[in-house]
């Protein structure tokens, strides 16, 4: 990764830019160059996405890119990829900075990204590449008053790549608070998705510079060897958690590209028409692809959000993300089913909303105190339930302050078809699931994520409350992913695998009692309603 900070010389009027060359970048390269670039889509889901859709898997093609790139130390104009590589024939890509000259970081960063041999975008056509020096001045507009950011360099572009770091430095992060803001503004305003890099190392000092956005993702590796935390005091809302997903790459400089790759398809299938995104705004376009990153993301064993699991805390959490995996590791495959599934807003009584099926998406606004509710019927023992919100910042048009809604995420068991709801925070959800959380209610992050492990069956009820007293209506994206084992006929009490006698004789044991597995109809008894459903369905 190469790092650039960059400073005000007090004794002109325009900014400077210094470069720091970052060692490690060296070995960065080569042991990109050592590694299969098939194994590394693989490992983001690419492979079962283009074994579940052959020659109907989307490509990027028709999506714009941008890519921001430092320059090397030992050239200041040394920012553009080396498009006479086969990687890039066909590729129209205009350098918007002259003079340039040939960046190996950029040329890495682009075979990612955009590479017809490496990347997973392979169709995506026209990019626009900066020398990130110019472009804060030009484009970004940092030190400019009031005067906004620069529009896209064409209307197709909704990707936006940045392998780097940078900071103003310490005395001076109102420049670094600035740049994030102007960011988020751009990426609110023209419907784009900035994919920034964290540092490399674990451990090492995180960059605000462009991981600190609200409205974009900060990305890591699948090994864990980068920087992770909060944003700091010095940031606007600090404490917020940073990264928000991992992706497979030899350092961040290439994971990151690897989930703007991701993003350009999901952009590709966003705009098809007839998909269930038709009519979106290109601002609530991005927010919904944003979601479907994010709860497409594999959250293996090692997940955690930090819910208590004994207790009276237990599954409740303010700290939405995994401390160093985010929302969890990039799965293209996951994240594109859930964006092609049926889009559905929830409804504001939890008895009308309708039974949601393993994948999908909402896209929404919602006013203060509102609830939104999502219903999900599982019927045997089920072992994930995800469900994800995100929001966006709105900074305004004078640059100088921002709004920024907060929201809470629950799960409640449904009875009575979802008419009362009970809760199973605390000890006394351990008879509904086994582990995870079941109420994200971070302050300051604008990301919340519910993540239920061993569900037992039953209806699950989510519910979305806005809980600020914000005066004008907030955008946000839901998306979600629950095993589809859960998702079969109703009766399988025992957990079998078949309808049969077996279910008959437990559901009479249970006569009378509110166990959940033998309520099958959900009424809150076990009677001889839920005895006539297994025989219905029986074999």
């Amino acid at each position: 990764m190469l790092c650039i900070c960059a400073w005000k010389d007090s004794s002109k009027s325009t900014f400077g830019t210094r470069l720091m060359f970052d060692t490690r970048r060296t070995l960065l390269l080569m042991a990109l160059m050592v590694a299969p670039c098939n194994a590394l889509a693989d490992s983001a889901g690419y492979s079962a996405l283009v074994a579940r859709l052959g020659s109907a898997t989307p490509t990027g093609a028709g999506i714009g890119v941008v890519q921001v790139e430092s320059p090397l130390a030992t050239d200041s104009t040394a920012y553009s990829p080396d498009v006479s590589q086969s990687e890039f024939t066909g590729k129209a890509v205009t350098r918007m900075n002259t003079p340039y000259a040939i960046s190996s970081h950029a040329t890495y960063v682009a075979s990612y990204l955009y590479g017809a041999n490496t990347s997973m975008a392979k169709g995506v056509s026209t990019v626009w590449a900066y020398n990130v020096s110019n472009w804060l001045t030009d484009n970004l507009k940092i030190n400019a008053g009031v005067t906004l950011p620069a529009v896209q360099p064409n209307s197709s572009v909704r990707v936006h790549n940045n392998s780097w770091l940078a900071s103003y430095g310490m005395g001076r992060e109102v420049y670094d608070r600035e740049a994030v803001r102007r960011m988020d503004y751009i990426m609110y305003r023209d419907g784009v998705l900035a994919v920034n890099g964290e540092n490399n190392g674990s451990g090492s000092i995180r960059y605000p510079m462009m991981g600190d956005c609200f409205n974009g993702l900060s990305v890591g590796r699948l090994d864990l060897q980068h920087s992770a935390g909060v944003t700091a005091s010095a940031s606007d809302t600090p404490g917020r958690m940073k990264p928000e997903i991992i992706a497979p790459g030899s350092g961040t400089s290439y994971s990151t590209p690897t989930v703007g790759a991701a993003a350009a398809l999901l952009f590709q299938q966003a705009q098809l028409a007839g998909a269930p995104t038709a009519g979106l705004s290109a601002m609530a376009t991005e927010q919904v692809v944003k979601a479907a990153l994010l709860a497409g993301a594999t959250r293996d064993a090692s997940w955690s959000n930090n819910a208590p699991q004994s207790g009276a805390q237990r599954g409740i959490t303010a700290k939405p993300l995994d401390s160093l995996r985010g929302a969890g590791a990039l799965n293209i495959d996951m994240s594109h089913q859930i964006i092609s599934a049926a889009k559905e807003n929830g409804n504001a009584i939890s008895g009308n909303a309708v039974r949601s099926g393993a994948v999908g998406f909402g896209s929404f606004t919602m006013s203060a105190a509102q609830h939104l509710y999502w219903r999900f019927r599982v019927t045997r023992p089920t072992p994930t339930l995800s469900f994800v919100i995100t929001w966006p910042r709105v900074v305004a048009t004078n640059l100088a302050s921002y709004t920024l809604a907060n929201f809470d995420l629950r799960v409640r068991r449904g009875i009575r078809d979802a008419t009362t709801l009970l809760s199973i925070e605390g000890d006394a959800g351990s008879a509904s699931f086994g582990g995870g959380n079941v109420l994200s209610q971070s302050t300051v992050d604008n990301i919340e994520i519910v993540h239920m492990k061993d569900l037992q069956q039953g209806e699950y009820v989510v519910e979305i409350t806005r809980m600020d007293s914000g005066s004008t209506a907030a955008q946000l994206s839901a998306a979600w992913q629950v095993d589809p084992i859960g998702f079969d006929t109703e009766g399988d009490v025992d957990g079998s695998g078949k309808i049969d006698s077996g279910d008959v004789s437990l559901v009479l044991l249970n006569l009378g009692t509110d166990d959940p597995a033998s309520d099958v109809d959900l009424n809150g008894l076990v009677d001889s309603a839920d005895v006539a459903m297994i025989i219905l369905n029986m074999n």
